[in-house]
């Protein structure tokens, strides 16, 4: 009897939820931006950038070193129509000689500046998940220097809803 009221009780509980009840992984987060990185002698071979440090600018985020990666996932602002990074590739710590002193330790490496424009569009889901960032209108630019590793870049998709396919190729 006491299986009976529980199996009941369960199908009431399943068939009295309604689909704003349950919020989804496909389609509950804001995605990020994808970048995938291309060799530029040849735009369509993939070439994964050597020990890149990714920073986040105007905060102390630091985002990860990777050594094989040929594309990346990072967050932009939803407070902000801007978001900017510092993309470091070869990116090594020097001792400085003094291997058991860390404060005198700088980091090397070849710094490129980026800046991700955008519209950043609220969009509701449903009861359960409630909002998510849709980013529209995306603008993607390389700050210029005198030593750029990033040489090209080609913006694949300037809307990001999801995080399944590329939105920025870079060339290097």
């Amino acid at each position: 009897m006491k299986k009976l009221l529980f199996v009941v009780t369960f199908l009431t509980v399943i068939i009295s939820c309604e689909k704003d009840d349950i919020c989804t992984d496909t389609n509950a987060d804001t995605a990020q931006l994808v970048i995938r990185f291309y060799d530029v002698a040849d735009t369509d071979a993939l070439k994964a950038v050597t020990n890149l440090l990714i920073v986040g600018e105007n905060n102390s985020l630091t985002y990860g070193v990777e050594s094989t990666r040929d594309s990346i996932a990072i967050p932009l602002r939803i407070l902000e129509d801007n978001t900017s990074y510092t993309l470091i590739k070869d990116y090594e710590i020097n001792d400085n000689g003094t291997p058991n002193d860390t404060t005198d330790d700088f980091a090397t490496g070849n710094e490129d500046n980026i800046t991700v424009n955008y519209v950043n569009n609220q969009v509701y889901i449903s009861k359960a998940c409630g909002f998510k960032n849709v980013f529209e209108n995306v603008n993607f630019n390389v700050t210029s220097d005198t030593d750029n590793w990033i040489l090209n870049t080609t913006i694949e998709n300037n809307t990001i809803e999801n995080s399944n396919n590329a939105h920025v190729h870079i060339y290097h």
